[in-house]
């Protein structure tokens, strides 16, 4: 399984940093468009890629070989960021496995950029079809406004409980050796997924979030959550929104996907905030490829 995954990825990556121009890194600040559609919200039903950006142990949920590829931008800080993943579970004991990459860059009108890389590799595996067991190892590489260079390993671990097919119960830790940055930040993250109909999917989650270089808060709560329909396993939409603890802004998001389930599927999704002094937009896509399994 890591070799049929590693092949893939490694040629994007040498294509990235080759042609890169330059990729925020972590799942708090990168979510992939599916989530960004629900606000933020889909630690307990982390599947693909959500996987290994909120919560490892949802890779196993789905039995799924897949690549994908997903650029974002924010308007906060002029920021692009770009991702390559392969997630593998499709083993014959639903052991699911994951290998991506990540690369940042903050281009501020008034300002220093800042760059980072992220390359990371993540675990999941069932236990009785009800419990989910996963974990993620990172590296980062990145260069702060002063022009100093940071590089560190660092892990995320997560569970997924299952009791019925319709419920879904997510928690995380992410960052869990603390690297001292807000480029990688501690925090720990729960969600709920629920699936009242085949076609209609709600989600909400909460994260708690350390603060890093601000004397007067040490901690931060995001609350978000959101609905997902899809049509007939061709499209799907989503809406959702949020509180930023971070920003103290109030947002809303949206998105959609156009699905083949012969070749993969093309995802969008927006956030834009609605309240706060300097309102922030969020916009991402990606690219899902379904690869054949024999």
């Amino acid at each position: 399984m890591i070799s049929r995954i590693l092949a893939p990825l490694l040629t994007g990556v040498t294509c990235a940093l080759a042609f890169a121009r330059p990729v925020a890194a972590d799942g708090i600040a990168f979510p992939s468009p599916r989530p960004l559609g629900t606000g933020g919200a889909m630690r307990a039903i982390a599947t693909g890629d959500a996987g290994p950006q909120l919560n490892p142990s949802g890779i196993s949920l789905l039995r799924a070989y897949l690549l994908e590829g997903s650029y974002q931008y924010g308007s906060a800080a002029n920021s692009h960021d770009a991702r390559i993943s392969a997630v593998d579970s499709t083993s014959a004991f639903n052991l699911g496995g994951a290998l991506y990459y990540t690369y940042h860059r903050d281009s501020p009108s008034a300002g220093v950029n800042q760059t980072g890389h992220l390359f990371g590799g993540s675990l999941s595996f069932p236990l009785l079809d009800k419990i989910f067991l996963g974990g993620s190892a990172k590296y980062v590489h990145f260069t702060d406004a002063t022009s100093t260079t940071h590089t560190g390993f660092t892990f995320d671990a997560g569970l997924t409980l299952r009791p019925i097919p319709q419920l879904s119960i997510g928690a995380v830790g992410y960052n869990l050796l603390d690297r001292e940055t807000p480029w990688a930040p501690r925090a720990v993250g729960g969600g709920v997924a629920v699936l009242p109909m085949p076609m209609l999917l709600l989600v909400f989650d909460s994260v708690l979030e350390k603060v890093y270089d601000n004397s007067g808060r040490d901690k931060v709560m995001y609350y978000m959550g959101g609905g997902e329909i899809s049509f007939a396993a061709s499209a799907a939409i989503r809406a959702g929104g949020g509180h930023d603890g971070l920003t103290k802004n109030s947002y809303v998001s949206a998105g959609f996907s156009l699905l083949s389930a012969d070749i993969g599927a093309l995802d969008i999704g927006l956030r834009q905030d609605v309240s706060g002094a300097k309102k922030t937009t969020i916009f991402g896509v990606s690219a899902r490829l379904f690869v054949p399994t024999m």
